[in-house]
């Protein structure tokens, strides 16, 4: 159990592949069902636009989820943090494996912090 309140709750769907193939003999990928995770908090957006390009509009937000230790996500996995305020209800993808900051030479065991990416447009 992490030292920090966690006030905030996201649900995450675990990224699985296989062991069926689709047609062309590839690994079927799928996620689990969401599963309600606590969170300490949930960073601000970063808001991108890709390069102005006849015919693409695409925004890409990327966020910073600060969690307790024993919180579970992994690369691909989906993350959805819930409406709040003026913000709808969203589902991000994981980037990696969580930045772990836990190791120090002392017991503190601050938590992770879990990279989302999501794109629109």
């Amino acid at each position: 159990m992490g030292i920090f309140p966690t006030p905030y709750t996201v649900q995450t769907r675990r990224f699985r592949q296989g062991p069926e193939k689709d047609p062309r003999g590839s690994l079927v990928k799928k996620w689990d069902a969401p599963a309600v995770q606590p969170v300490i908090a949930i960073g601000p957006k970063e808001r991108f636009t890709e390069p102005a390009v006849s015919g693409y509009d695409r925004v890409v937000i990327r966020r910073e989820i600060f969690v307790p230790p024993e919180f579970i996500a992994g690369p691909w996995d989906k993350l959805i943090i819930p409406a709040h305020r003026n913000e709808p209800e969203l589902e991000y993808e994981v980037q990696g494996y969580p930045e772990d900051y836990n190791d120090g030479p002392w017991a503190f065991q601050p938590g992770l912090v879990v990279r989302v990416t999501r794109a629109e447009g």
